[in-house]
């Protein structure tokens, strides 16, 4: 299964990741991140999280709406 970055659309080929690639025709695909877009998605991610603690969350939570609630518990 040939795997496709779902930020920049690279192709994994082997251990590279190519912004060319010609897929065959039956060929199966599956998405997920590059390695330079996952650091990308991470450092982001804990950069948002910073300072975060489980209380925060509880915090945040309860000024959504009551239909966002559940997501957070």
């Amino acid at each position: 299964m040939t795997k496709i970055c779902c930020v920049c659309q690279r192709v994994e080929n082997g251990s590279h990741w190519k912004e060319e690639y010609e897929f065959a025709e039956n060929e199966r695909v599956t998405h997920g991140y590059c390695p330079l877009c996952f650091d990308v998605i991470m450092a982001e991610l804990m950069e948002s999280m910073d300072g975060l603690s489980p209380e925060g969350c509880a915090v945040h939570c309860s000024g959504q709406e009551k239909e966002q609630q559940n997501l957070c518990v």
